[in-house]
């Protein structure tokens, strides 16, 4: 089932446009064919045509109020039931048929014009009563052409006068009837039941002094001015059925010989409905102009609403004062505003006061001025209004919060710029501490390694004694080994490399110094070492660097390569870098162990659980000596996939 479009009117609120249920089409057709067989009782005589059609206004508003999708059934029903009510009367089949066909016509032609561009049509500016009056006059003619034209070919009778008089009865039935399907959303204005019941009295009262029987007076101008009364202080539903009761009323006793248009005229249908249509074109017109005026003022009184409540209401405080020479008169003031001003302002709005002299500086200065007032930074700005030289306005900002978390980040960023200081000295001392323990410490470790050998070489010593020996040079040689490391790691931190000291090496004879300088340690564990070279792999560093940086990824791959396994070095040229890479078949790092890998001294879980001998400074001191020459050390891996570190180095200066 089609469901009819929501219209929200300009106040925000929102009807939904009433849609005949099923049940009430039955109703509609009796109420439909009971109008259209009045309307043939009331025919003009010898005319075949009835003064006043009902029937084309119910019809067209039965069509108006259906969604589109059931409108050629409604047109169908007002076809069926018009020629049935015209053939009851008494009509000739074919006559009725042809009326029938005039009235769906008439219904289709006004609801296809109004239903152009829209979803649906409503009387909500004076352009849409303009353009409502257009369809029904279009109506109209279709049905009266329609009309003379049946009636002309089956009875014979003059087909002007036929069309006129079906035309005027239609559009004065469609004008004071259809516009209820056209209603737009109601804004709801206050109107007074008092006023409604004297009006509607004044009116009943004008009717019945203009058409009552014997009544001859001219004065069917005066309903008329009472109805403009209702259209502009009554809801349009009140006023339309009011015009349409003073129509319906007016066609009635002037049938029955009453008013100005009977007594002047032997035929006064005619003028009786010009007269209603007159009335149903001045109150279509009339409602649809004041609505389209409600709706403006509604939407200029919430745009008002808006502004001036930004003001009113806004958390930046605004006063206008004028200047009496020793004080001010505060002439208006928002709510915050008036708050700030409180403390000074008399009983008579008089302001003086430390706040009021800052502004007058302000106004001196022609700039913002910050003060303190009340325990709150306030920043205010002043200046004069134009025309009015003793009146001036001021804006008034309290940023006591916003000056308070600008101190506490300022506090905030000094205690983070202390503790970096203090984080950079530790560190500092910690690399000096370490240095200098480290270069103090080799002159007793070469001590303890030259005795030892002196005593590994004596003949005093027995077996037993000699194996003591033997752990005191291992021992000293894996301290020997730890200073050096460390006095390592200080100089390539700290000492920049010395272009003169740098030189183009091959990397082929530079793997190969150090796989002979490790492949004891492999052969002791029968590892593979696979070397791969290409011809142009060069290197641009410093030999000793990057002998010892290649000689430590080396040393780790056969620390965590188990027995029989395999060692793979590789060096190829990549653009302007030479990228060497070693690669084990050991277990692999996990994600976290590989996150601080280069940290010094650091030593996985996986090398503590299965007791591999390193102080974990290789990966840091290879880092650091990479970088020192230009270079780069990154690692990959996964648990059990072995690892591969890949070192970078520049291929020239």
């Amino acid at each position: 089932m089609e469901s009819p479009a929501v219209l929200t009117s300009l106040d925000g609120t929102g009807t939904r446009p009433w849609v005949p249920a099923w049940w009430s089409w039955p109703i509609v057709a009796a109420v439909v064919a009971a109008l259209a067989i009045g309307g043939v009782g009331f025919s003009a005589p010898g005319s075949g045509i009835a003064v006043w059609w009902p029937a084309a206004g119910v019809s067209v508003w039965f069509v108006l109020t259906n969604p589109p999708r059931r409108r050629p059934g409604a047109l169908a029903l007002i076809a069926v039931m018009t020629a049935l009510a015209n053939i009851v009367s008494g009509r000739d089949v074919a006559v009725a048929l042809g009326f029938g066909v005039a009235n769906a016509a008439e219904a289709l032609v006004v609801t296809t014009l109004l239903s152009l561009g829209a979803a649906r049509f409503v009387l909500g500016r004076t352009l849409d009563a303009l353009r409502f009056l257009l369809a029904v006059t279009a109506g109209a003619l279709t049905a009266g052409v329609l009309a003379g034209a049946t009636v002309t070919l089956f009875e014979g009778r003059e087909f002007a006068t036929i069309a006129a008089s079906a035309a005027l009865s239609h559009a004065a039935a469609v004008l004071l009837i259809a516009p209820f399907a056209v209603l737009p959303p109601r804004i709801h204005d206050a109107f007074s039941w008092i006023e409604v019941i004297v009006q509607s009295a004044l009116v009943a009262a004008a009717v019945a002094l203009v058409f009552r029987p014997g009544s001859d007076l001219p004065l069917a101008f005066l309903p008329l001015t009472l109805v403009t009364w209702a259209a502009f202080r009554f809801p349009m539903v009140m006023a339309l059925a009011q015009s349409l009761a003073v129509g319906v009323a007016a066609l009635i006793l002037t049938l029955v010989g009453g008013g100005p248009f009977a007594a002047r005229t032997a035929e006064p249908v005619p003028l009786v409905n010009v007269f209603l249509i007159g009335l149903g074109v001045i109150t279509v017109l009339l409602v649809s102009a004041r609505q389209e005026l409600r709706r403006a003022t509604r939407a200029a009184a919430r745009t008002a609403q808006l502004v001036s409540g930004g003001f009113v209401d806004s958390a930046v405080g605004l006063v206008v004062a004028e200047d009496d020479g020793d004080a001010s008169t505060v002439i208006w003031a928002n709510g915050s505003g008036r708050a700030l001003l409180d403390a000074e302002l008399d009983e008579t709005a008089r302001w003086s006061g430390p706040l009021e002299t800052n502004v007058r500086a302000a106004l001196a200065l022609g700039t913002e001025i910050v003060c303190e007032h009340g325990g709150r930074t306030i920043r205010l700005a002043a200046n004069r209004i134009p025309g009015e030289d003793a009146r001036y306005a001021v804006q008034l900002i309290d940023v006591s919060s916003t000056v308070r978390m600008t101190q506490a980040r300022l506090d905030a960023e000094s205690e983070r710029d202390a503790a970096r200081t203090a984080r950079r000295d530790l560190e500092r001392q910690r690399e000096d501490f370490v240095a200098t323990t480290s270069h103090e410490l080799r002159t007793p470790v070469t001590s303890i390694l030259g005795y030892a050998e002196l005593l590994a070489d004596s003949d005093a010593l027995a077996v037993q004694e000699k194996e003591w020996v033997g752990i005191i040079a291992r021992n000293g040689v894996r301290l020997a080994s730890l200073v050096e490391d460390l006095l390592t790691l200080g100089r390539a931190r700290n000492a920049p490399v010395d272009a003169t000291t740098a030189v183009t090496l091959d990397a082929h004879e530079l793997i190969r110094d150090v796989v002979l300088t490790q492949q004891p340690a492999a052969d002791a564990k029968a590892l593979a070492v696979l070397v791969e070279t290409g011809d142009d792999a060069t290197v641009h560093a410093v030999a000793g660097d990057t002998v010892r940086a290649l000689g430590n990824l080396v040393s780790n791959a056969l620390k965590f390569t188990p027995p029989s396994g395999i060692i793979r070095i590789r060096a190829a040229r990549d653009r302007d870098e030479t990228v060497i890479t070693v690669s084990d078949s050991g277990p692999g790092m996990s994600a976290g162990a590989l996150a601080h890998a280069f940290d010094r001294f650091y030593r996985a879980p996986e090398a503590e659980r299965a007791s591999t001998p390193g102080a974990g400074l290789g990966l840091s001191i290879a880092r650091e000596l990479a970088e020192r020459n230009g270079g780069t050390i990154g690692l990959e891996s996964a648990p059990g996939s072995g690892v591969t570190a890949t070192l970078r180095l520049p291929r020239s200066a």
